[in-house]
């Protein structure tokens, strides 16, 4: 009669490290892919956080002008902020009756991808 031996099996199969391997790798993407996410935001939030600076300091300046001179005008990046070359301003103002005045600044980055806007009303007393 013959003996039937058990083998103890002793180890890891290839399978088994393949699979352990595809599921950390699976993990180290997504946590990658989360990292880079977060870092997006975080330039995103900065460079807004810039235009809205930049922003005020364009609706100090038209508050702090004589009511004749506050004019539309066009910016260049390199040229407006010096400071923050991908930043340019656009101011439109448009007159409404004979003593008020309606003015949009807007602050863009990025190619004009981006833009932070703000409104105001100026009149002339």
């Amino acid at each position: 009669m013959m003996k039937i031996r058990k083998s103890m099996q002793k180890g890891v199969s290839l399978l088994e490290v393949m699979m352990t391997a595809f599921i950390v790798v699976v993990g180290l993407v997504v946590v990658m892919s989360s990292f880079v996410a977060t870092a997006k935001s975080s330039r995103y939030s900065e460079r807004m956080d810039i235009a809205n600076t930049l922003l005020q300091l364009e609706m100090e300046r038209m508050r702090n002008q004589a009511y004749s001179a506050i004019e539309s005008e066009t910016g260049e990046y390199w040229y407006d902020y010096p400071d923050h070359p991908d930043f340019r301003k656009e101011i439109l103002v448009t007159q409404f009756g004979g003593s008020v005045k309606q003015i949009v600044v807007n602050i863009y980055f990025e190619n004009d991808r981006r833009c932070a806007q703000a409104t105001t009303m100026v009149a002339q007393l």
